[in-house]
């Protein structure tokens, strides 16, 4: 029996970041993975990573469609064509090396690695591959999976799941996509830019969601005129039928009808992978799958920790990355080390979408705004005027504040277009009272950039924008 002073079940961007933060702080530490492939959990081998590749040469793709306007001569656009095979095999050189490093990282730190399902077995015993290990902390990272719908099950074959989709070598002719979240908007991007006819059904009134209500009116305008999306809100897909060569998809709601499709792309979200991990043997509360935890990612269990997608905190691998941080520094500190864990401030959680335009977003919505009782002011301003916008070829969306009229604190910042997930990282530090709206409107920006919008999406909020 192995004895550790931190086990961490499960190696995504949570759990090996756990892992590293607990042995630089010199604990004994393991991380636990079952997945064949090696570490990296979900983000790298089937979500973040893979996806952004993906999206990647949809970009590229949709760029050369215009190479004569930039002054490039003499190639047939119109012979170009997607090569899934090497889309998938440039993923896969991406994920395998982004693998690698997460390797050397665990050597480097000299963390243990034990390949295997982990499952917990009450009183700090850990069970990996038939061996029980012992460890005085245990942080559990054990991540997520896709959602299924009763009665739309994926086969991944012709009614599939992101997984599926990524390792997709022939493109869908057509493609129905159930869930406007950010995977479904994502996915909708990228077949659309590569040549699929793509439907786009949400059932709520508005593609994004749980985004400030412009960023999805604003998404679903550009992905209907540039990119030919059939975008159906307001609509469910109450049935389906499963052909051999085709999905028929019968819908209900403000866009009903029936729309038959090569490839139907289930997106409703991802489920907590709690089941089987031994859970019931620990004082843990278990709710609807979540594990409850406090301020500190700690659970009832003395000891247990949970981070990432199994906790009710956004579903996003830098949250999860930051809950490792905490955990970890948590625990090495109940074990006598010289260290001071900060709790997560969730209301300064960035939310980015990487479908084209770009979407991102920080702080309060205009709507939570409004709910929480402030006073409120919003401008916006669009790319269009903007020099840079206009040389990179992408002058669509725009910028938008959210502020507070009394004390002009900025409550929030939303983003669709060109590199807006780029650009949401710099408005961090705008948020929380430490900037006014004043203060960026006085706040001097590099010409010519994306970022001039900035002070200009400040004034306004006043109402007295400079080059709109």
């Amino acid at each position: 029996m192995a004895q550790f002073d931190l086990i961490v079940i499960g190696s995504g961007p949570g759990g090996y970041i756990a892992a590293i933060r607990g042995a630089q702080l010199g604990l004994a530490t393991a991380i636990v993975e079952k997945d064949p492939a090696g570490l990296g959990g979900t983000c790298l081998r089937r979500g973040c990573i893979p996806a952004k590749a993906w999206l990647e040469t949809a970009h590229r793709y949709d760029q050369m469609s215009d190479l004569a306007d930039y002054g490039i001569a003499g190639v047939d656009v119109s012979a170009l064509k997607a090569d899934l095979a090497a889309i998938v095999k440039r993923k896969n050189r991406i994920v395998l090396k982004n693998g690698k490093g997460v390797e050397f990282l665990m050597k480097k730190n000299k963390v243990t690695f034990l390949k295997g399902t982990g499952r917990l077995l009450g009183g700090g015993k850990v069970e990996v591959s038939g061996e029980t290990h012992e460890a005085r902390r245990i942080i559990l990272a054990t991540g997520s999976v896709p959602k299924e719908l009763p009665g739309m099950e994926t086969d991944g074959v012709r009614v599939v799941n992101s997984d599926h989709l990524l390792d997709m070598t022939e493109l869908p002719s057509s493609l129905v996509i159930l869930g406007a979240g950010a995977i479904g908007v994502e996915f909708a991007s990228v077949f659309a830019r590569l040549g699929s006819k793509v439907t786009l059904v949400e059932f709520m009134d508005r593609i994004l969601p749980i985004e400030d209500a412009s960023m999805g009116e604003e998404l679903a305008k550009i992905l209907a005129k540039k990119d030919k999306i059939d975008v159906r809100v307001k609509t469910k897909i109450a049935s389906i039928e499963r052909f051999p060569d085709k999905v028929v998809c019968h819908l209900e709601g403000e866009k009903g009808g029936v729309v038959e499709c090569s490839h139907l792309l289930v997106a409703v979200g991802r489920g907590p992978v709690t089941a089987g991990v031994g859970l019931e043997a620990t004082k843990a509360v278990v709710d609807r799958g979540f594990v409850t935890v406090d301020a500190y990612l700690a659970t009832a269990e003395p000891g247990l920790y949970a981070i990432g997608d199994i906790v009710k905190t956004p579903m996003l691998a830098h949250v999860a990355s930051d809950e490792g941080i905490v955990a970890a520094e948590h625990a090495a500190k109940s074990l006598g080390k010289d260290v001071h864990p900060h709790p997560i401030n969730y209301d300064r959680v960035p939310s980015v979408t990487y479908c084209d335009p770009e979407v991102g977003c920080i702080g309060l919505t205009e709507a939570q705004a409004r709910e929480k009782g402030h006073d409120v002011q919003v401008g916006s301003f669009p790319f269009m005027p903007l020099a840079k916008a206009n040389i990179i070829g992408e002058p669509h969306g725009f910028v938008k504040i959210v502020a507070d009229r009394k004390y002009g604190e900025i409550l929030g910042i939303h983003i669709i277009g060109p590199k807006a997930t780029e650009l949401v990282a710099s408005s961090l530090a705008l948020l929380g009272g430490e900037y006014t709206v004043d203060e960026l409107i006085n706040t001097m920006y590099p010409h010519p950039t994306l970022n001039e919008a900035f002070p200009e999406a400040a004034r306004a909020v006043y109402g007295r924008a400079l080059n709109a």
